[in-house]
């Protein structure tokens, strides 16, 4: 698929690490100048480090801008602007999880879980597609989700994380009919299942052992999703050839999501 999409520009938000950087990589390799965004400067040099990765890494850029905060989407849609004048392809997919019980006792903690999922997961890729629409392209442009199979599975202790993707999912099929005839775009999501980051390749034992019944049922085999897989399915939804997909949702769990 090398060079399919030339000539496009993709932001790919959260994409220092993990599912991000994997469809950052990805785009990169089909031809388009990629927009990296990490969050703060801690994360940086794993930015760098994708950067670097790229068939033609100067063609891209990094950019800093924490996509929980107003300011922050506006920031990263402006460098891509100043660099490249417009943007074709839109890939929300900056999150964080974080899982608790409703019941949970500290007020503190579920009040600072909720702040920091929402601000992030729903209302980050709510104002960076906002601010995006100033300079989409008006043909063939794109607008990806990245959701989550638990928004239609969910297992106890995620409901929030659940919700919140939910949001998102909402949010797709809304703007799936607000958008594509004003903008040119498609929207549509994609619903990795358990994805194999490091983050969670590196996550503690009794984590992996919670989702380890979910994994092993999995009807095409006993394994998590990897990123390069969901990264392939964002891309394709990215192709020209893809223009009459809109507001699908797309489950990348080997089958152990089929609602």
């Amino acid at each position: 698929m090398s060079g399919t999409l030339q000539g496009k520009v993709a932001i790919v938000s959260g994409s220092s690490a993990g599912i991000g950087a994997a469809v950052a990589k990805e785009l990169a390799q089909r031809g388009a100048t990629v927009v990296l965004n990490y969050p703060h400067a801690g994360e940086k040099e794993n930015a760098t480090k994708i950067l670097s990765s790229f068939p033609e890494p100067s063609r891209s850029i990094a950019v800093e801008a924490d996509i929980s905060t107003y300011q922050g989407a506006k920031t990263l849609v402006h460098a891509a602007a100043d660099a490249f004048r417009k943007v074709d392809i839109l890939v929300n997919n900056a999150g964080i999880m974080l899982p608790g019980d409703l019941d949970d006792p500290d007020d503190a903690k579920v009040e600072s879980n909720w702040e920091r999922m929402i601000n992030l997961n729903g209302r980050g890729a709510y104002f960076l597609t906002r601010a995006v629409l100033h300079v989409l392209s008006r043909e063939n442009s794109r607008i990806v989700n990245i959701g989550s199979g638990v928004s239609r599975v969910p297992s106890t202790g995620q409901s929030m994380y659940a919700g919140v993707k939910g949001m998102l999912e909402t949010l797709t099929r809304s703007w799936a009919k607000e958008l594509p005839r004003k903008y040119g775009c498609t929207v549509n999501a994609v619903a990795p299942g358990i994805v194999a980051t490091e983050g969670y390749l590196s996550s503690p034992q009794f984590v992996r052992d919670m989702v380890k019944p979910f994994v092993d049922s999995t009807p095409v085999a006993p394994r998590e999703t990897t990123p390069e897989e969901v990264a392939w399915t964002v891309a394709m939804l990215c192709e020209e050839k893809a223009g009459w997909l809109n507001g699908v949702y797309v489950p990348i769990a080997g089958g152990s999501i089929m609602i």
